[in-house]
Order: C-alpha cells, then structure tokens, then sequence
C-alpha cells in the first residue's frame, strides 16, 4: 500500500511462519506496525518490554489450538507494548475428507485451530479493548467456503462458516464499542497448504490444472493479494466497515458454472 495505513499501530498474526499468514506479518511491518508474529513452529522468545518499534516483525512461539498459548500470546503483546490493536486470526489447517469419512481426530483438529483458537483469541482482545477502553480490529480469515460448500471438505467447510458466524456476532455486539471485526474470504492460494493437498491427489499435475480450471483468470490466488484485503480491514481505512467479508477469489464465486 505504502502509505504507512497501520503507523503506529501495534497487532498480532497467527499461523506467521509461512503462507497468508508471513505475507501479512510482513505487509503490516511494512505498514507501520509492530508486529507480533505467532505460530508453533518458531523458537521460543520472549517480547521486549518497552515502546513499541513501527516496522519489527516479533515472532513467538505459541499452538493457538492450546487455550493457556491462544490466550497468552494477547497477554504477552499487551504487557510488553501496552496496547493490541488488531489480531489476524489465520492460523489453519485443510483436512481434506468426505463427511463418512472424517474421523473424529480430523474434525477435532479442524476445530481447534479454527472455531477453538478463533474463539480465544477474539474473547482475549475484546476483553483486552474493554478493559482499556480502547477501539480495535479483529481479522478473521475465512475461506469462499464461508459462503459455499465443498464435499470434499465437509469439516473444513463447516469450520470456516463456523468463522464467518463468530465473525458477525462479534461485529453486531461490539461495534459500538469501537471494536470491529471483518473477515477474509480467500480462494484457493498459492501457499504449502494447497501444494500438500495437490500431493495428496494421485495426479498432482492434473489436479492443480482441474482447479485453475474454475477460475476466470486461469490461475490460483497469490498470498500477497490476500494480505493486502487482511491489511485493509486491519487499518484505520476500513473505520467504517464492520460485520463484513472481503473475497478475493480473482471472480471464482462470481461464474455460476
């Protein structure tokens, strides 16, 4: 964007080491904001207490599927720097299975990451804000899979409406508040998720070619496009807009066959 829309500002993303989640980390330093950068595969770290510094990526180790770490990791951003401004839940994982076939570890999985840690860490921030009376932007990233389903990933489809409805009550309950919350609506990206679901297909290559197929420009959706919807929303340019989603499949919702 480079306007510096998130100057000044100080917020969390999980699911950060790779995918949507490192571009929005990323975008947002670039932005201006202190970013705290969260998922389990890090090393363990510990924040720097003092003000914060616009444009530093910290990155901490912490499982979002785990109350104690979701909850933590809100605790830990605002001890630090004294203010969460905005949190982007993304962390996630695609669990690709028919509905008779998904077993109860699959959708416990796909629970905890999605709904479970999703659930935390907004009840965190918004208690968070409340406490300091302090506005604020919770970013949900949601999938088109909010709005349509996939029988192929029944659970994933489930957990992903699941977001969209957690989404648009906390928008209704706390805007006037001064709490917002939106949510990403993204298509198939270019991301290790979807290249792990293609290696998981007996014909990879045919695969990837059967799904560009179904989008009018003939390719996936690139992680920075993305970002740039999450930043949006997260910034104090979207101060208006509450209780929404923004897609950004390049048109694939948009073709009725």
């Amino acid at each position: 964007m480079g306007s510096k829309t998130l100057a000044g500002k100080v917020g969390v993303v999980t699911g950060a080491s790779r995918g949507l989640g490192y571009d929005v980390a990323g975008q947002a330093a670039e932005e201006g904001a202190t970013v705290v950068a969260a998922a389990r595969g890090f090393e363990a770290a510990e924040l720097p207490k003092g003000e914060p510094e616009p444009g530093r990526i910290h990155r901490l180790k912490a499982d979002v599927t785990r109350q104690q770490e979701a909850e933590g990791l809100l605790d830990a951003c605002e001890e630090a720097f004294g203010r969460v401004d905005f949190i982007v839940n993304n962390a996630g994982i695609l669990g690709a299975s028919r509905l008779h076939e998904t077993t109860d570890e699959l959708w416990e999985a796909l629970m905890g990451v999605h709904m479970n840690a999703t659930f935390w860490t907004c009840r965190r921030f918004i208690n968070l804000a409340k406490a300091a009376r302090r506005p604020g932007s919770i970013v949900n990233v949601g999938s088109i899979l909010s709005f349509a389903g996939d029988g192929y990933l029944a659970a994933y489809t489930a957990m992903k409406s699941g977001v969209a409805g957690l989404t648009r009550a906390i928008a209704i309950d706390y805007g006037g508040e001064g709490i917002r919350a939106n949510f990403v609506a993204p298509g198939d990206m270019e991301t290790e998720m979807i290249e792990e679901y293609f290696r998981g297909t007996p014909d990879p290559v045919a695969a990837r070619a059967e799904m560009e197929s179904y989008y009018p420009a003939k390719r996936l959706i690139r992680a920075d496009e993305v970002a740039r919807a999450v930043i949006f929303l997260a910034s104090d340019m979207a101060s208006g807009i509450n209780g929404t989603s923004i897609v950004v499949d390049g048109g694939l919702l948009a073709n009725a066959y």
